[in-house]
């Protein structure tokens, strides 16, 4: 499967040598997607955060899914939260889940804000992962044909 990924960084790349010198609670935040469909349909907003493993805590990665005609307001601070809610609600999601959605994007949103955060780097690979059916518990991935681009029109 063809995997798109953007990640966002400042001009230090602090969150580039904040996960390079784990860290703790280091974040990477990227834009994610799926196939050749140009533009995507959904776009994954993804937040992964570096634990240390001797806390006994393991590194998470939490997302949410916008339209590709919503990463312009995730960038610049307009994502209408407000609307995206009250959608989840009709959806009939349950509290706690949109609760859980609107702290993470809120998060989201004021460390793009804070950091000053804008797209830094594209990667673009062929993924192919290899499981025993139903069975989750080993899972090997193999990328290849690995693409990487530099947003911001320069050498990084």
């Amino acid at each position: 499967q063809l995997t798109n990924s953007v990640y966002l960084d400042n001009d230090s790349l602090e969150l580039y040598h904040g996960r390079l010198k784990e860290i703790e609670g280091a974040i990477a935040i990227r834009l994610r997607w799926y196939g050749n469909i140009d533009p995507p349909d959904i776009v994954y907003v993804e937040r992964k955060t570096h634990r240390d493993a001797w806390t006994g805590d393991i590194s998470v990665k939490e997302r949410f899914i916008i339209s590709e005609k919503e990463v312009q307001s995730i960038m610049n601070d307009s994502y209408d939260i407000k609307a995206a809610k009250m959608k989840k609600e009709k959806e009939g999601k349950s509290q706690t889940e949109i609760e859980d959605w609107e702290i993470l994007v809120r998060e989201v949103l004021q460390a793009i804000q804070a950091k000053q955060l804008v797209p830094t780097m594209r990667t673009q690979y062929m993924r192919t992962a290899f499981q025993i059916p139903f069975d989750a518990s080993v899972r090997i991935s193999l990328d290849t044909n690995l693409c990487m681009i530099s947003e911001r029109g320069y050498n990084l």
